[in-house]
């Protein structure tokens, strides 16, 4: 076999062994996006009425709570949350991206940043922009519980009220649909009624057909156009509660809760978004190694035939020769 047709076949057979590689990715992404989509879905409406429940305890003037009061100091802390691996397309650059144009907002004005940090890849992006590390955690997954997640609520309320920062804000990728997500920088200290309205007015609501895609929506759809439909909260109900034995009491209690629901609502928005980013750039790969392996065939097929070509006409001459002779 010439070396021509030898270098295409081997060319041909690792660009296959790829594509297998890209499709069972792609499988066990849409696996997993299934399951984190329908964990973010369940908890949106709690997550929500959790929210709106805060804001009629917050409204009250006398209330007072470590939580609800702002840092004399410059310092602001952020929760960036990312993945453990890598392959999941723009997903984190969209991350850094979003992280250094909130940074360079601050730049000469003496704001101090410092960052907790969920994923490798989050590590990498403060690393980059060189933000201090406070804290990391690598072990959250699409399987993680509140209870679990809870360690990571519980050191940030810790650390808000210790350190003295003026805000602690949170940046993760809102999951909108199968096609689509975003990068939210969401602030969640000091706990306010204008910050929890802010967070409120931007929920968007499950849409039906997100519901089915959890549950029983084929491969082909999922990868399909996402034209769900969205809402927005938009009234908020500001019943007059009357508390017993005394509401900063019940505040001190049902603070620390909601504040576990709102971490935990991000980390389920995130890695849904990372699962539905992985698919759609496994998805990618499969078909850009199709194409190549169509080309690589054309050519391996054109190289074979140019050498049978060749092949019989060296016969030809030599048969010519014999009989000239």
């Amino acid at each position: 076999m010439p070396l021509a047709q030898k270098a295409i076949k081997q060319k041909i057979k690792s660009v296959g062994s790829i594509k297998k590689i890209t499709k069972t990715m792609e499988m066990v992404s849409v696996s997993k996006m299934r399951r984190a989509v329908d964990k973010a879905l369940a908890t949106r409406a709690y997550s929500k009425y959790a929210l709106e429940l805060l804001v009629n305890l917050s409204k009250d003037k006398n209330v007072s709570n470590p939580l609800m009061v702002a840092g004399k100091s410059n310092k602001e802390l952020i929760i960036v949350i990312g993945s453990n691996k890598g392959l999941c397309g723009g997903y984190h650059t969209n991350l850094f991206k979003a992280l250094n144009l909130y940074i360079k907002k601050y730049e000469g004005t003496g704001r101090e940043f410092k960052a907790i940090t969920v994923g490798k890849y989050a590590e990498r992006i403060c690393k980059k922009l060189k933000i201090p590390l406070f804290a990391s955690f690598i072990t959250f997954s699409e399987y993680s519980e509140i209870t679990q997640t809870k360690e990571l609520s519980d050191l940030v309320s810790k650390e808000f009220i210790e350190g003295g920062y003026a805000s602690v804000k949170i940046l993760f990728t809102e999951f909108l649909k199968s096609t689509a997500y975003k990068p939210v920088l969401r602030e969640i200290f000091p706990i306010s009624v204008d910050t929890i309205k802010n967070i409120l007015e931007t929920f968007v609501e499950p849409a039906p057909a997100e519901a089915l895609l959890a549950r029983n929506t084929s491969r082909s759809e999922v990868g399909g156009s996402g034209e769900e439909t969205q809402g927005k909260v938009g009234n908020f109900d500001f019943t007059d509660y009357k508390f017993e034995p005394d509401l900063n009491e019940i505040l001190e209690s049902v603070l620390p809760g909601l504040v576990d629901v709102v971490v935990y609502q991000t980390l389920a928005e995130a890695f849904a978004s990372e699962h539905s980013a992985r698919m759609f750039a496994m998805k990618n790969a499969g078909d850009s190694a199709t194409t190549i392996l169509d080309a690589l065939t054309l050519s391996y097929n054109h190289a074979r035939q140019d050498g049978i070509t060749r092949e019989l006409s060296e016969i030809v001459a030599g048969a010519e020769a014999l009989n000239v002779n």
